[in-house]
């Protein structure tokens, strides 16, 4: 009887723990000094940790098709919902680990502590971000990595008068100027600024 109870348990254990974890697979796209790469389908994790922050693992991550980068977990991330939609956002240093398969050939272990700038929105179905990994100490650049499609926002077809410029934060809101590095949308284009 106490070896069918524990396996009970273990197995209620394993769905409790499987629930509140969500994979999004959907287009990555890759950006370095404005050049960006061709959208590569790719799965991102999101786990609810018991105490309501979120852990983001995006793993076996490779740098352009050609560098293998490692696994880059982003773990202790405050979210607010409103309308069914989590908003996020965490400035932290991570250390990035080794990916699977050969360790030798993965980049992230050899660069230490390093800055993560993690933004974006989700709810059941999508999953938005963008992750900002300065690496001007290690490799001279901040490279960007856009996970989906911003639908949540709802900022499209912004049209400005001539000469205008008219700009947007992420979070939609109107801003004068551009006084920090992150995402805009200026004249109804999405802009990386750094």
């Amino acid at each position: 009887m106490k070896k069918f109870l524990l396996t009970m348990a273990v197995a209620l254990t394993a769905l409790f723990a499987t629930a509140q974890t969500k994979t999004y697979t959907d287009n990555l796209v890759v950006t370095i000094d404005g050049e960006s790469t061709e959208p590569q389908e790719t799965t991102i994790s999101v786990a609810e940790n018991a105490d309501g922050t979120y852990c983001l693992s995006l793993n076996n991550f490779v740098l352009g098709g050609m560098i293998q980068v490692g696994n880059i977990v982003v773990d202790n991330i405050q979210a607010t919902e409103e309308n069914g939609i989590k908003s996020f956002a965490t400035l932290q240093n991570i250390l990035i680990t080794a990916g699977e398969g050969n360790t030798d050939e993965w980049l992230g272990p050899l660069l230490g502590e390093v800055p993560v700038d993690l933004k974006g929105y989700m709810n059941d179905e999508q999953l938005y971000c963008t992750i900002g990994i300065d690496m001007t100490a290690t490799l001279g650049q901040v490279i960007t990595v856009t996970f989906g499609t911003d639908s949540f926002t709802g900022i499209e077809n912004i049209v400005a008068g001539e000469g205008a410029k008219v700009i947007y934060d992420i979070t939609g809101r109107r801003v004068n100027a551009v006084t920090v590095p992150g995402i805009y949308i200026i004249n109804g284009k999405k802009c990386i600024v750094k």
